[in-house]
């Protein structure tokens, strides 16, 4: 096992020396696999319907954690795969099968493509230098924009629905204020864009010290997260996205973040070229096969 943890890291820096914790299969999962050339780890999560989580995900995620090496890295995934899927009591609606790749590593891929299993969700990074902090019509939100934020963020969850990843769930409104009003507002770093004196757009950044749960992916700190950014399709095409992760980045390098890191959808024809445009590149792909409603 250990032998093909350490080949497996190898070969991923070699492709993509930012990316961390290859090395190693973190956490406590439920089950252990092996097959030639290859270990995995298996775990199960059921998210409370009403949770603020349930809005982010289905409610039954299976997760492998798997590290291949030898001559043939898709061939020894493909039969980790296959141990995997033979295993799972898959009789819960609102399930599905989740991996998470190094992006770089592209010679195992084909191993998942054909279990059809689908590229859903990018983990992008890019590094920070020094730039404007703020910008007109671009201003910190505070508790007293709670209403606005909490619109606009109801607004990204319904848009990322239709990807098939997110879902507007029955609580899915009030766990956005209660996250807003004890999270975001008091601790994070949050932006309204208000170009023409109505907010249009939002961005929301957790800093280093919420970020601590990404944080071990990348190989430079300090690092942030960049959680949400939404832009009314009204105002589209006139800048505001990029003003608002401007002035984010910005004010993240000014507290010495070094990285910005952040999740976009990957059939939204529209993220992938916008965050190729802000500078970021892919780190780490998610790789989803969905089993129903």
């Amino acid at each position: 096992m250990d032998a093909v943890i350490r080949a497996h890291a190898a070969r991923v820096r070699a492709a993509d020396p930012l990316v961390a914790g290859q090395d190693e299969l973190r956490g406590a999962g439920d089950g252990s696999l092996e097959a030639r050339d290859a270990v995995g780890r298996t775990s199960v999560e059921r998210i409370d319907l009403d949770s603020m989580r349930a809005a982010w995900s289905p409610l039954v995620l299976h997760r492998l954690q798997a590290r291949v090496a030898g001559p043939d890295p898709a061939a020894a995934l493909g039969a980790l795969l296959d141990r995997w899927l033979a295993g799972l009591r898959l009789d819960e609606p609102g399930q599905a099968l989740t991996v998470s790749w190094p992006s770089r590593d592209t010679t195992p891929l084909r191993a998942l493509a054909v279990r059809n299993f689908a590229p859903i969700v990018a983990q992008a990074v890019r590094p920070l230098t020094a730039g404007p902090a703020t910008a007109l019509g671009v201003r910190r939100a505070t508790m007293g924009d709670l209403e606005t934020v909490a619109r606009l963020y109801e607004r990204l969850v319904a848009y990322d629905a239709q990807f098939g990843w997110v879902a507007v769930r029955p609580s899915t409104p009030s766990r956005i204020r209660e996250f807003l009003a004890t999270e975001v507002l008091p601790t994070e770093w949050c932006w309204l864009a208000e170009p023409d004196g109505e907010a249009v757009g939002c961005v929301i950044v957790q800093p280093p010290a919420h970020s601590t749960w990404i944080a071990r992916s990348v190989h430079t700190a300090p690092l942030a997260y960049l959680s949400v950014l939404y832009v009314e399709p009204s105002a589209r095409g006139r800048g505001v996205g990029a003003l608002l992760t401007g002035v984010a980045h910005g004010h993240a390098a000014a507290q010495g973040v070094r990285t910005m890191t952040l999740h976009h959808a990957l059939p939204n024809p529209l993220s992938t070229p916008f965050w190729t445009r802000r500078g970021y590149r892919p780190l780490f792909t998610q790789w989803v096969r969905h089993l129903g409603p």
